[in-house]
């Protein structure tokens, strides 16, 4: 059962000031008792003296004595037995136990010499015993009374002072103890009553203190909570307001490096795909080997943009065949520079083996990034040889792949290797990390059904290791193998739009490999004075040009010419741009990002290069 905070109290007050009455009355009662009997018994025994010294019984025990008693002395035991009110009984003791006198006839001559407390009055002291009438020298008495009160009282000599005899007297105890048994009954009334009283004026007082305390302890209690739940919301708008900085300084950048990547995918996309051609058209040899190295330069370049434009825009999940040993390289490139100047040494252990991921390459590069950077952290505070592996392999057995990044820093403490997975926790100082790192790297790799842990490292450091199942859905293979059947399919009619006069020169002469026929427009005003005088299979347009863009031409298109959109393939350097993104998504039109490969572009023609009325699912399932 249950109580309010408030009866608890009142039945604890209740029973405390009960326990004081219950004890102050067993105390009361206790003395009262003892005083009551004290008095009774000290009372008879200076009435039992005195009669003694009036009746001269003293000068009769101490004369010789004479048996039987003469007239004159039963006479004075007689007067003794009147002078002493309640009386039931008196007997006479000699110091040899032996009874001289007693109203009881049958008693003279009769020695109690076992009798203890006969005794200690022999002894000089008086004694007072309530018994009941069971030993032998109660025999006459038992078929008068239950209970009687035996009182000693030593009777001394005048002369020498010594103990010559002793007065026992018998009295009735129902009187002292009905007086004893009232006062108690008033004793225990008043203290209860005086309880009751006590409790009823006490309490409210007392109700009103405690109240007080009880409030002061409540709201001390909840100005407590408020604070705790203040504390844990600052920090939890601190850990927001970062989170938003850090998002914000992303948009900046992002729009920085939307900018920034329109203009160097243009050159870049000259300088690739211009290299590509020569090394298609020289073949071997030793001009080849210094095209191959233009080539590498420039596809360096092109890994470094497009790593930093992964890191900066936000890509809805998007599932493709990846290879994990190029996402290791990029992020491994990204960060070079920064682990160069530390003198990071990096090695990797990339097996050849490895093969594809169903995954979204964005969001494990970022992965990759994040626990490399986490390394570079902890590498710093180690003045040691500083040395970061990462390695990848095939598990045949389980059919997955696994990356494993070990560095020689000062490793995870045992006690908080459990928790640096959790939301918000850090052991970086303040202001250096928001504790979402790892968390979010962890939810990503559960999203891809992999797993992400941390292991113990031999000899120090830490080792991360990342575990993704291998191959890809089986209608993922299906398109793969639809689009590396299709055929060149030569003869096509195909328009190139591009304000970039060295862009749309490249995309021509690479289309022009394969036998194509291929015009080219510098706007999209001059695209749609082509179109309407000529049919094309194929246009390809960019997406960001002066006047008319992209997305303006593919409306006016869809307008002018319904079905001829879906042909449209653009060609943009600006996949940043949400306007931009929003459109591709809508429509579902075909991209290829700047810088291109020249191979990417002669798959696209067959692949795309259909009747106005077919999707490209529909010719790759008749290829």
């Amino acid at each position: 059962m249950k109580f309010a905070s408030g009866a608890k109290f009142a039945v604890l007050s209740f029973l405390c000031i009960m326990a004081f009455a219950l004890t102050m009355g067993f105390a009361l009662s206790s003395l009262l008792t003892r005083a009551v009997q004290e008095w009774e018994w000290e009372n008879t025994a200076a009435l039992a003296r005195r009669e003694v010294e009036l009746r001269g019984i003293d000068t009769l025990l101490a004369a010789p004595r004479r048996t039987p008693l003469d007239e004159r002395a039963r006479q004075e035991f007689r007067h003794l037995m009147q002078g002493l009110p309640e009386i039931v009984r008196i007997k006479v003791w000699d110091r040899d136990a032996t009874v001289v006198w007693s109203d009881e006839p049958r008693l003279i001559g009769q020695r109690f010499s076992d009798d203890g407390e006969l005794k200690e009055a022999l002894a000089g002291e008086v004694t007072v015993e309530i018994k009941t009438l069971e030993g032998r020298e109660h025999t006459y008495e038992r078929p008068s009374y239950t209970t009687l009160a035996e009182v000693y009282v030593p009777i001394f000599s005048k002369t020498t002072g010594q103990v010559i005899g002793v007065v026992e007297v018998y009295k009735n105890p129902f009187r002292l103890l009905a007086t004893i048994q009232r006062s108690r009954f008033v004793i225990w009334s008043l203290s209860l009553a005086g309880a009751m009283i006590l409790y009823l004026v006490l309490f409210p007082l007392v109700r009103q203190v405690y109240g007080r305390q009880v409030r002061e302890e409540a709201l001390q209690a909840h100005a407590a909570d408020l604070e705790t739940q203040v504390m844990v919301r600052t920090q939890e708008l601190e850990t927001q307001r970062e989170a938003l900085f850090q998002a914000e300084k992303v948009a900046a950048m992002g729009q920085l490096l939307a900018g920034v990547s329109h203009e160097l995918n243009n050159p870049l996309s000259t300088i690739v795909g211009y290299t590509q051609l020569l090394l298609i058209r020289v073949g071997a040899g030793p001009m080849a080997d210094q095209l191959q190295k233009i080539a590498k330069s420039a596809e360096r370049c092109t890994r470094i943009v497009t790593n930093f434009l992964a890191l900066a825009r936000q890509y809805p999940p998007e599932r493709q065949l990846t290879r994990l040993n190029q996402l290791v390289d990029d992020a491994v490139e990204l960060l070079a520079y920064s682990l160069r100047i530390d003198n990071v040494e990096v090695i990797r252990r990339l097996a050849p083996d490895v093969p594809q991921l169903w995954a979204d390459p964005h969001q494990i590069q970022q992965v990759i990034v994040n626990v490399l950077t986490n390394a570079h952290q902890a590498l710093r505070g180690v003045s040691t040889r500083r040395r970061l592996v990462l390695t990848t392999r095939y598990e045949r057995t389980s059919g997955r792949i696994v990356l494993e990044v070990a560095d020689s820093g000062p490793g995870v403490p045992a006690d908080i290797s459990g928790r640096i997975f959790d939301p918000f926790f850090t052991t970086k100082a303040p202001g250096q990390g928001t504790g979402l790192g790892l968390s979010l790297c962890r939810g990503i790799i559960d999203s891809h059904d992999g797993v992400f842990r941390l292991e113990t490292t031999p000899g120090g450091g830490a080792t991360f290791v990342i575990e993704l199942p291998a191959g890809a859905p089986a209608e993922a293979d299906d398109a793969q193998r639809a689009e590396a059947g299709l055929d060149p399919a030569p003869g096509k009619t195909i328009l190139v739009v591009d304000d970039e006069p060295d862009v749309a020169e490249l995309l021509a002469e690479t289309l022009l490999l394969d036998g194509h026929r291929v015009d080219t427009a510098n706007s999209g005003a001059a695209a749609l004075n082509r179109l309407r005088d000529r049919s094309y299979d194929l246009v390809f347009s960019d997406m960001k040009m002066p006047g008319m863009s992209g997305v303006e031409l593919y409306d006016e298109v869809a307008r002018r010419r319904p079905g001829l959109e879906r042909r449209i393939i653009f060609i943009t350097g600006d996949t940043l741009n949400p306007v931009t993104k929003q459109f591709l998504d809508r429509t579902g039109a075909v991209s290829l990002s700047k810088p291109f490969h020249v191979d990417a572009i002669r798959r696209l023609v067959p692949l795309h290069a259909s009747l106005p009325g077919e999707s490209v699912a529909e010719v790759a399932l008749r290829a």
